[in-house]
This record gives C-alpha cells, structure tokens and sequence, in this order.
C-alpha cells in the first residue's frame, strides 16, 4: 500500500496545517504521512523562523509520521525547482502513490490545464510571455496574462495570483515532466489568505503569525493560532528564540560587497538584478529596505530575496544545472518520525532509490563524492543558522553532528 507525501515548511507550524493532517488522515485513514520539509531556510528566501528540529517536533505533535529535510538548494529556489525536487524526493521513498497540498482554490481540473499548458509550452503561448515581458510586467504577472490569453479563460489570471495554487501547478508540472506515478489530490486551505496579516481568524496565516512573533513575541493570542503541541514547544522547549532575515543583514551586505565582480555567477541573478546590485553605492540601515531599494516593476521582492541568500549561501546557476541532471534528490536525510512509523522507515530503505541518512556521521560511507559535497553544503548551512543564532542570543545549539533523530512516541507532546 502507497502513502501520503506532503511537501512544507512549517514556518511555524500552526492551526492551517493541523487541519490539513488532520483532513488527511480523515480521507486516507490507513495511509501514512511522509513529510518532506525546508530546513533551516525556506523559499521565501530567508532564514525559518524556528530551527528545523524544533518544527520537526511540532508537526510529528500533530499527526505527520516521517520528516525528512528538503537540501538547501532546492528548499530555497524558485516555486519549479523547489517543487521538482520535493516531488522528486517523495517519489525517491518508493513507498508515496499520493500527494495532497493546499491550494486557495479546490479546482484539480483547472491547475492541471494551466499545468499541461506550462510543460508543452506552444509556440503561440510562449510568444504572449514575450510580448509580456517585454512590456515590462515581472514574470509571474507575464506568466499569468500569457496563460489566460491563451487558454482564453479570464479567471485564470485571479488564479494565478494565489501563492498555493502556483505552487500546486508546480507540484502539477513536476509530476507530469518527470512523469512519476503519484496521484495529486487538493486540501483547500482553510481560514486566512497565504499574505494576510490579520490574527482575527482561527487559520491565521503564517506570515500573519510571524509578523506578531517578531513584533510581539509569542503573546497569549498566539495560542489560538497553533495547535496547543505546538504553542508549548515554542514556550518551553531548549531552542525557541525566532531568526529574522535581519539578523543576518551584517552578512548579506558582507557578501553583496566581496562578490560585486561575479554576481552574474549566482543562482537567479541575471544582467538585470547584477545591475541593480552593482549601483548600490551604500546600504540602507536594515535588511527591509534593502529589498525595497533593489526591488523594481520587473524585478520582485521575492526575485531580490532568493538572489541574496544565493550569494550569501554561495549557489550558483551551475549548481543548479548539475542538480538538475543528476535528478535533483540523491539523498534523502531523515530529521525524525513517529516510533508507530518505523515499519515504514523500514519500507523506505528497503525501497528507497537512493541512501537514506539516519546519523550525519554515516554520510561518507553512505553517498558518493559528489552527493557528499552536496550533503555537506546543507550541514554548512545549518552551521551558518546555528552560528547566528549564537551570536543573537547568546545561546548555542547542537551541531548537526550532535543532532539526533527525533523520534516521537505521544501524539501531542515531547
């Protein structure tokens, strides 16, 4: 019997994706869930706000039966690339025939059209994009125009606005081009809107509840957005602090300034953004209006952010070209499971098409030269997480070497 993958952030975890699990479970009651999950940093492109081990604990709390980390490279890249690789490593555990992942809209006939139309590409349909891009829209709004010109269908622009819906198409997209034999099934999304700001609904949203975290703290209305699990660990577990992209602005702006001759090398940066990066002549006081300053109509907030933390993190486009031909996952690293699950941790390296790592030391036997240096990429850059989480705080947490498994036997407290 196949399972259920999922593909998240958790970032936080809060009541939306309760629900979703909880939804799961209700729909596919003798399936399990196998979580793949951003680590340290998440395609926002920008640290998580709580470390992975700790939003590891809050989704097994809630009913997830396996996590394992999506590598850096892809947790942080574009909506395809992150999807590609996610949907790959589901599909890698030999044991997921389904996915299930929020969408604003429950409309699988209508996100697999626009899905079919993205893999095939037409002639027509591609010469629309250019004549949108050119006009100078960014390129989800190009995107977007091109795709309700050309399937003549007006409403598919509102649907192409919605953050979950591209990222299902994606989702859509990987399953169809890579041709993987895993059914998609949607969760509508319950409650708040993936960029409200508001805390008045029960499904607050998680920009929402970040928001409130870094301007508040974790007050006594957050308990009405987090599962009560979740909300204990982030009161009282060893390492609840929350990371901002702020506190790693001294290091963005380090690493704008030591690469001004080859910013052209790195992942996502074309002659456009280089440009905008090259005239800086000083940097704003604070990581915020940095974004805003290099950020223009064709060229989004979110396009400036994945460019700087490609820097800052050293991926470059050939990093991605690489991971690409080599099937995007070649590892799949393990960060924690329910002890009723471990009958299918056991079905997965059974069945797993490439090595499943338990323990960080095992790696070298484990992987390749090549999957090693990747693998040690991602340890890298949880060091950097833990590094500046020690520097804020004054607090130093395990290094990935000292992390074990997470292993859960309650289902709803550590």
């Amino acid at each position: 019997m196949g399972h259920i993958g999922i593909i998240a952030e958790y970032n936080p975890f809060h009541n939306g994706h309760a629900y979703q699990i909880a939804k799961i479970k209700e729909l596919f009651p003798d399936k399990r869930i196998i979580t793949i999950m951003s680590g340290d940093f998440v395609q926002r492109g920008e640290p998580a706000i709580y470390n992975k081990y700790l939003r590891t604990k809050c989704a097994l709390c809630s009913g997830a039966d396996i996590i394992f980390e999506l590598p850096v490279l892809f947790a942080t890249s574009s909506a395809e690339h992150f999807a590609s690789a996610a949907v790959t490593a589901l599909s890698a555990t030999g044991v997921v025939d389904t996915l299930c992942f929020g969408a604003e809209d429950d409309c699988i006939d209508d996100l697999n059209t626009i899905a079919n139309l993205l893999v095939s590409e037409p002639f027509e349909y591609r010469q629309l994009l250019k004549n949108h891009l050119k006009d100078g829209f960014s390129f989800p709004k190009a995107r977007s125009l091109a795709v309700s010109s050309y399937l003549k269908n007006p409403a598919y622009e509102e649907l192409l606005k919605k953050p979950n819906n591209i990222l299902g198409i994606e989702y859509l997209k990987a399953i169809k081009r890579l041709h993987l034999d895993i059914k998609p099934v949607i969760i509508k999304r319950a409650g708040a809107g993936y960029h409200d700001v508001s805390l008045e609904l029960s499904f607050s949203s998680a920009t929402a509840i970040r928001n409130h975290i870094r301007a508040e703290g974790l007050t006594p209305i957050l308990e009405q957005k987090l599962p009560a699990s979740s909300f204990k660990l982030l009161k009282h577990d060893t390492f609840v602090n929350p990371l901002f992209a702020d506190h790693f602005y001294p290091l963005f702006q380090y690493a704008l300034w030591e690469h001004k001759q080859d910013y052209t090398k790195f992942l996502e940066i074309n002659a456009d953004i280089a440009r905008q990066f090259a005239n800086l002549t000083s940097y704003p006081d604070d990581y915020n209006s940095l974004i805003k300053q290099l950020s223009s109509k064709n060229i989004t907030n979110s396009r400036i952010r994945h460019a700087l933390l490609n820097i800052l993190l050293g991926y470059t486009s050939e990093d991605l070209v690489l991971a690409k031909e080599n099937n995007y996952i070649t590892y799949l690293r393990l960060l924690g499971f329910h002890h009723n699950a471990s009958f299918i941790l056991k079905e997965i390296k059974q069945k797993a098409q490439i090595p499943v790592i338990n323990k960080v030391a095992d790696a070298s036997s484990l992987l390749s030269d090549r999957q090693l240096s990747d693998f040690q990429r991602d340890l890298s850059a949880s060091d950097l997480y833990r590094q500046v989480y020690a520097f804020i705080y004054h607090q130093t947490m395990p290094t990935e070497y000292e992390h074990t498994v997470i292993i859960h036997d309650n289902p709803h407290t550590f």
